[in-house]
């Protein structure tokens, strides 16, 4: 028996979970990683409807479940217009953290969102979606400051919304469904799209191999702003094997994400809410 792994009782050693640990870690370095379902996850997808005009502006209620956990947001997405900062190049959007009011009012948060101007180009569904971003002010306690592309991937309301590169390996249409949003009534088309992603790693005991695969379900409809997104579920499992097996040899949990977007309201009287434009 190999004291690599186990004593003389057959017991797993520390050095075999160690030798793991390194193993599932390398594994999450080298898949690609999964970005946060957002309003552009499927901006390049062509049978999702893609139309930003100014003034446009979505509000969407976000649940997120993984590890036990639980948490909620409500988020708006405004495009600016003319006269407050898009031209004739460039898109002006607003990303605003929203407070529901007790009389269920939606208002934004005080001194916390971003401004992101965005080339028209993005229009075309070319190109990943960060090389469309010209600049980015962020507001944190009312206090605003420039951010440099190299900071992009590290601010949490930017990245999680402007990242994203999903490309599916498998699309398919469901039957229509009905969507009511804010008391009007929509027949929405309905998508499943799907990927499917497979790393390893060798190990003294054996191949590790980790297997992830994302789901996204979509309700849309041609008149919802932005994507037309009425709804959205996206569901991450990351499952780990051992090749070949070895019960004495621990892997981790099935890891699991859940993560839903469903449109609240919206409009095309987007107005400014962050003061110190640029």
């Amino acid at each position: 028996m190999n004291n690599l792994y186990h004593d003389w009782n057959g017991r797993p050693l520390v050095s075999a979970v160690r030798i793991l640990t390194v193993a599932v870690v390398a594994l999450m370095v080298m898949a690609a990683p999964v970005a946060a379902l957002d309003l552009f996850t499927l901006w390049r997808q062509p049978e999702i409807p893609l139309h930003i005009s100014e003034g446009d502006w979505v509000d969407y209620r976000t649940q997120v479940m993984a590890g036990g956990r639980r948490e909620s947001g409500i988020t708006r997405v405004a495009c600016l217009s003319l006269a407050d900062g898009s031209d004739d190049h460039s898109l002006l959007l607003e990303l605003l953290p929203l407070e529901e009011q007790p009389d269920g009012t939606l208002l934004p948060v005080p001194g916390e969102g971003a401004r992101v101007r965005l080339s028209r180009d993005i229009l075309q569904r070319q190109g990943p979606l960060l090389a469309s971003v010209i600049s980015v002010r962020h507001w944190q306690d009312g206090q605003a400051r420039d951010i440099s592309p190299e900071e992009l991937r590290e601010d949490p309301l930017i990245s999680t919304s402007f990242q994203t590169d999903f490309q599916p390996d498998e699309v398919f249409s469901e039957h229509s469904t009905t969507r009511v949003v804010a008391g009007r009534q929509f027949t929405c088309r309905q998508w499943i799209l799907a990927s499917a992603d497979t790393q390893s790693v060798r190990m003294p005991a054996g191949e590790m191999i980790q297997i992830s695969t994302r789901e996204i379900a979509a309700a849309v409809h041609e008149d919802i702003p932005f994507l037309g997104l009425a709804y959205a579920s996206e569901r991450v499992r990351a499952v780990s094997t051992l090749d070949p097996p070895n019960r004495n040899i621990p892997l981790p949990p099935a890891r699991i994400r859940v993560e839903m977007m469903e449109l609240v309201d919206f409009g095309h009287d987007a107005k400014p809410h962050l003061s110190g434009g640029h």
